[in-house]
């Protein structure tokens, strides 16, 4: 497997994975911190990390995996974008070339992948959550 920059030009087959299942992938709404595993029969996963900047937690989000494509090799996209990430936040710095310390990394995840981070090490609450989004007023125009 070879993790590299997601760029846009990946967008299309991205949007189709979402689209598979239901979801809709938001160009503007992508962090530019995206990542995309590829395997022998190419994109198999994809990822980004979203920065919070007046705490130390960051986050995983949008991940999508071609439809189809074996739960162990999804699995390995996983552990390989998670170490990706965490290599990502360990090499931040800012402005004065001083590290940013990110201490939590934290995800939206379906039952099936809850269980599985859980088995990895991640701490998974007992109750469902729904994501819900609002956009903010005076972004409408």
């Amino acid at each position: 497997m070879v993790i590299r920059a997601y760029t846009s030009a990946d967008f299309d087959t991205v949007a189709a994975w979402a689209k598979a299942r239901d979801m809709a992938l938001i160009p503007q709404l992508l962090s530019p911190n995206g990542f995309l595993v590829e395997d022998d029969d190419g994109p198999l996963a994809a990822c980004w990390v979203y920065l919070t900047l007046n705490c130390p937690r960051a986050s995983i989000d949008d991940f999508y995996a071609r439809p189809n494509a074996c739960a162990w090799k999804i699995k390995q996209a996983w552990q390989a974008m998670e170490r990706v990430a965490f290599d990502f936040l360990s090499n931040l710095r800012d402005c004065n070339g001083e590290s940013i310390r990110y201490s939590v990394l934290s995800t939206f995840a379906d039952s099936k992948l809850a269980e599985f981070l859980k088995s990895e090490g991640w701490h998974v609450g007992q109750k469902s959550h729904y994501h819900i989004l609002k956009a903010v007023p005076h972004a409408i125009n």
